[in-house]
């Protein structure tokens, strides 16, 4: 069974590309990776002003930082 992806910044299906915002790291499932649109995507209505707080953690870090 698949389940549709939700942007953790819109709240809205994402039927085209997405990327991971963070992985779940659940052996059993329970705990699914959060998906986000593409930066820059126009399907993307976010409903915030200002990055959120994940985002601008990740754009922060170090690309090899990133697991």
């Amino acid at each position: 069974m698949t389940f549709p992806r939700i942007c953790v910044d819109c709240d809205r299906t994402i039927t085209g590309n997405a990327i991971v915002a963070a992985e779940g790291h659940s052996a059993s499932g329970a705990r699914p990776d959060a998906y986000a649109h593409p930066p820059g995507d126009p399907e993307c209505t976010a409903r915030r002003v200002a990055p959120s707080l994940l985002h601008r953690v990740l754009d922060a870090s170090p690309p090899t930082s990133r697991r």
